[in-house]
């Protein structure tokens, strides 16, 4: 990847990061990266994603162990059409994890995730690359994968795109916490909620997005 390119990527890197805590979705603990290249990675060190900056950031292979490396080089590995990985922990999307649920496609954000939302069973972190290829191969063709009292990885295309399903998932997570108090959430069927992502989660409108969120970091 030429320098530009790679500067460019960086912004939107520390942007990301900057969303995600402005947002509500990490205190001083979350972890994004993006695949460069195609057999390497963009990644931060253990530092909040409120202070990160492009200078911190570094390459990395997909063999070679850095803290907190394994889950993102476990799902570029699984996954060739993978370009960014985050990892984060939400309040609404533990909420669900303790009480053995999952997102389920309700609304237009989380029809988004019209393939399903895994839920992993493990608890504590994920030190280990065994672990991690555990939970890649439990994502399969989804999006995201939740983790027992530990938030949510979640797989775009570009960090752009992986930070929005990030706050789509987050909210989605919060709207059926609240429903559920409610009574019982009317779910679209899998075919609606394609339908539905058909409609929404389209290059323009993630575009929209990403520079309504940009914009708030930047003020």
């Amino acid at each position: 990847m030429k320098n530009t390119n790679l500067a460019a990527l960086k912004k939107d890197f520390v942007t990301a990061m900057r969303i995600i805590s402005r947002e509500g979705l990490s205190d001083a603990f979350a972890h994004l990266s993006a695949r460069v290249d195609g057999d390497k990675m963009l990644f931060m060190p253990r530092q909040s994603p409120a202070l990160v900056k492009p200078k911190n950031l570094f390459l990395v292979d997909f063999t070679k162990q850095v803290p907190q490396s394994s889950v993102h080089q476990a799902f570029y590995q699984a996954r060739p059409d993978i370009g960014a990985v985050i990892h984060f922990h939400s309040p609404r999307v533990i909420l669900l994890t303790v009480v053995g649920e999952t997102v389920r496609p309700m609304h237009n954000y989380s029809a988004i995730f019209f393939e399903g939302v895994p839920l992993f069973e493990g608890t504590g972190q994920v030190e280990t690359p065994e672990r991690a290829a555990e939970i890649a191969r439990l994502l399969g063709p989804a999006k995201a994968v939740l983790l027992r009292g530990h938030g949510a990885v979640v797989a775009g295309q570009s960090i752009p795109e992986v930070c929005l399903l990030a706050l789509y998932l987050e909210e989605s997570a919060r709207l059926q916490t609240e429903a559920m108090k409610l009574g019982e959430p009317r779910f679209l069927s899998r075919e609606e909620a394609e339908r539905v992502a058909r409609r929404t989660f389209k290059p323009a409108s993630n575009q929209r997005a990403w520079e309504h969120f940009r914009a708030k970091v930047s003020m």
